[in-house]
């Protein structure tokens, strides 16, 4: 049997007898913004050139923790000497408040600048080097360079290198885990009353000691 199309105004006067297939045309289309449905303004491609979003927390797997370094206001109140290692031969460690102390036979030590901030350990935690000056109520003014090692943020105790009667120090630096001391002294056959010499003086940390590996004279006048 053959089949036949019927035609599309055939069509139309079916649906209107019968009521049963409404047809749109393109006027009656609903708005799709109405309905709900996504519209060409609203739909997005990801073409994966989209950055990816951060993260809300860190990673810092592997990163190393942050070591904090010593201050100079710090050593202000530090003590001197430890149980193994004694300041100029005092039993009992020196307690320093606001950078001095008395002792009851007259001896004042007072801590000097400038100081310096830098590794001498190789733990990359920054450790300390300070001038002090020791009077013992005569004409003898005493300096020393003193160490103090970083732990966990807090000035401890190492090793004092004692350089001399009345022999000011004018800088302290560290670097390469070295310390480097500028100070005035004078030669051996000079009076003590006397400046004639300024020197740099290299130091490094050798176990719990600071040992001079090397200095530089340059004339000086006052």
């Amino acid at each position: 049997m053959r089949r036949t199309l019927l035609p599309v105004a055939a069509l139309a006067l079916v649906a209107a007898l019968t009521g049963c297939v409404t047809i749109n045309t393109p006027a009656d289309d609903p708005d799709p913004a109405a309905s709900g449905q996504p519209t060409a303004s609203t739909v997005s491609v990801d073409d994966g050139t989209a950055d990816p979003a951060p993260s809300a927390v860190p990673d810092t797997s592997g990163a190393p923790a942050t070591l904090r370094a010593l201050t100079c206001a710090q050593l202000k109140t530090a003590v001197l000497g430890n149980g193994s290692e004694r300041y100029n031969g005092y039993p009992d460690p020196i307690p320093l408040v606001d950078g001095m102390w008395s002792g009851e036979d007259g001896t004042v030590v007072h801590m000097q600048q400038p100081c310096a901030i830098g590794d001498l350990t190789g733990d990359d935690a920054a450790d300390a080097v300070v001038p002090v000056l020791m009077d013992g109520g005569g004409t003898g003014k005493f300096w020393q360079i003193v160490m103090y090692g970083n732990i966990d943020g807090k000035p401890v105790y190492v090793t004092m290198v004692d350089i001399g009667d009345r022999t000011p120090v004018e800088s302290v630096s560290i670097k390469s885990r070295r310390a480097t001391v500028v100070y005035l002294t004078r030669p051996e056959d000079a009076s003590s009353a006397e400046v004639a010499v300024r020197r740099t003086a290299v130091y490094e940390l050798s176990g719990s000691r600071l040992v001079e590996v090397g200095h530089t004279d340059t004339p000086y006048t006052p």
